[in-house]
């Protein structure tokens, strides 16, 4: 046995310099700990069982409990680094963790003053051999039970890596868990008294084995070159970064577990979400959830301009048992605007502008016969909507290249005021009152054209003896809000039903695209739009625009021709 220790010990000495080498690679530092405390049992085991009297070989029994007590800690360490859990490897849990072990090695360099590890020692003699025969006290089985406890809990990591599609993994964690098993069931035969090995504890012995399976999973598997400690990482990384909002729901429709993106799109905090029922953060993506397992639906959440995709999985078990599902939401508002905004251009051209075309060839064909003012005039209306169409058509385009560009800030005085007074140049009867709000404020370049728009609209379609227009302007720190109120006939119910819908059909579409040029730019820009009735009559449009950082200097203040 003396050799056979010896051997033990130096394997054990081997595995821990090649794992100390490896520093600061995960589970190096904790398997060197773990070969030192196998190495100390051995140590003890050779020099007890060399000794003669009973005194020694009691001391050296009882120093053993200094790294006995060492092993199922940096055993349970080892397992959670290597596998990835470093989340429970912190100072606190290993402190927790050190306690039963710290007060099992008191007690057993302090044996003589108590019989909690032990309540009876004597020698016995085995033909040749004598050695010392202990009764276990009741803290021997606290030690006992707590160390198989760590021993299991280490080994539940590894059992997942026995089925890993990565060959050096599934090595690994054979080798290791060989390393731990072989004392492990050694210890257990000698506690039943089913090995005949004269009273002495042959687990130190076993520890040969596991010194040559952790050798080999040093050596042939390359333990600390290629270990699995960033799977998990990488997949909760993956799963917090992408692009994609995904929620993840148990069996019985709870939230139980969720990404930045899917918070931001239902609007609340993971933390509000967490645990609750998926109708508690959307009922309607609960109907659209239910109604479109495995397959797509359009998920529009509350008091938002957002769109999402949705598409929804199911998560089974190795039984193939249903046990969850992930929602993932894609968001495509983007796409569906450039869905509006192609809807809207095609019904321009095809509507619009074949309707003027035919309109203007009609008159001209009469005209080429029949001298009228009233045909002429005519032919020279359409004439100015299709260039009003073109100039609109421009602008739009502006829009859209300045959408994909880096956009200065303008100070919104300045805007209002090149609007209100494009406004009275192009209608003189129009009244326009303009109450200015901060002279300090900066918005995106973008709002010159929308306000431009919203204070052009309010002054084209004023009709009656009495026209006027109002703007007023509020700021709360974050946003302006700039009103534009007139008293005309306010706007068609049909048109903002297209805007706030988003699509047009061949039955159903507007008569042109300045209401859509104001919502596109202004979404555009990060604000939003809305359209109330005025009291008694007209209409009020309401542009919320995010305030920037002025530029460094007024060169910018001044608005573009647009």
């Amino acid at each position: 046995m003396k050799i056979v220790l010896v051997g033990t010990i130096a394997v054990g000495v081997t595995g821990g310099l090649l794992a100390w080498r490896e520093r600061p690679e995960p589970g190096s530092v904790p398997l060197v700990l773990l070969l030192a405390g196998q190495c100390w049992w051995s140590t003890t085991l050779f020099f007890r069982i060399t000794s003669t009297s009973l005194s020694a070989k009691v001391f050296w029994v009882d120093v053993s409990w200094v790294g006995i007590g060492l092993i199922p800690v940096a055993w349970l360490y080892f397992a959670l680094e290597y596998a990835g859990y470093d989340e429970y490897t912190t100072r606190k849990y290993l402190l927790a963790l050190s306690v039963v072990p710290a007060i099992t090695a008191i007690l057993g360099l302090t044996s003589e003053f108590h019989h909690l590890l032990y309540v009876d020692t004597q020698l016995v003699a085995h033909g040749a051999v004598t050695s010392i025969s202990r009764s276990p006290g009741i803290w021997f089985w606290v030690i006992a039970i707590y160390t198989y406890l760590l021993g299991l809990l280490g080994a539940l990591p590894l059992l997942g890596l026995v089925t890993s599609e990565v060959s050096t993994f599934r090595g690994q964690s054979l080798a290791l868990l060989v390393g731990i098993v072989a004392p492990w069931a050694t210890n257990l035969l000698f506690l039943f008294g089913l090995l005949p090995t004269a009273g002495i504890d042959p687990t130190p012995v076993a520890f040969g084995v596991s010194g040559i399976a952790y050798l080999g999973a040093l050596t042939r598997f390359q333990l600390f070159g290629a270990n699995p400690t960033a799977i998990r990482h990488a997949r909760d990384v993956v799963f917090r970064r992408m692009q994609q909002g995904a929620l993840v729901l148990d069996s019985h429709d709870h939230i139980i577990d969720l990404n930045e993106q899917a918070a931001e799109a239902l609007g609340l905090l993971p933390r509000e979400a967490l645990g609750r029922p998926v109708e508690y953060a959307s009922p309607k993506l609960k109907t659209i959830g239910s109604s479109t397992r495995l397959g797509h639906n359009v998920y529009h959440p509350p008091n938002s301009n957002r769109a999402y995709d949705v598409s929804v999985s199911t998560v089974t078990d190795i039984h193939d048992r249903t046990i969850g599902r992930v929602i993932t939401l894609h968001d495509i508002s983007e796409h569906l605007r450039q869905q509006q905004r192609l809807e809207v251009l095609n019904r321009i051209f095809r509507h619009n502008i074949r309707t003027s075309t035919q309109v203007i060839l009609g008159n001209a064909e009469y005209l080429a016969t029949n001298n009228s003012e009233e045909k002429s005039a005519k032919l020279q209306q359409q004439a100015l909507e299709i260039e009003d169409i073109s100039q609109k058509a421009r602008t739009i385009i502006d829009v859209f290249e300045q959408g994909r560009k880096q956009r200065k800030s303008l100070r919104l005085d300045a805007i209002l005021g090149e609007a209100v007074a494009s406004a009275e140049d192009a209608y003189p009867s129009v009244d326009v009152h303009y109450e200015s709000g901060s002279a300090d404020v900066y918005v995106d370049s973008l709002f010159d054209t929308v306000l431009q728009n919203v204070v052009e609209n309010a002054a084209a379609h004023n009709i009656g003896p009495e026209q006027r227009v109002w703007i007023s302007v509020e700021t709360d720190g974050d946003h302006a809000t700039v009103s534009v109120a007139d008293d005309g006939p306010g706007i068609d119910e049909n048109e903002l039903r297209l805007i706030e819908e988003g699509s047009e059909t061949p039955l159903g579409h507007g008569s042109g695209f300045g209401l859509a040029l104001i919502a596109w730019g202004t979404d555009i820009a990060g604000g939003s739009v809305a359209f109330d009735d005025n009291d008694p009559t007209g209409s009020v449009v309401t542009v919320e625009a995010p305030i920037l950082t002025g530029p460094e200097t007024d060169s910018a203040d001044t608005p573009d021709d647009g």
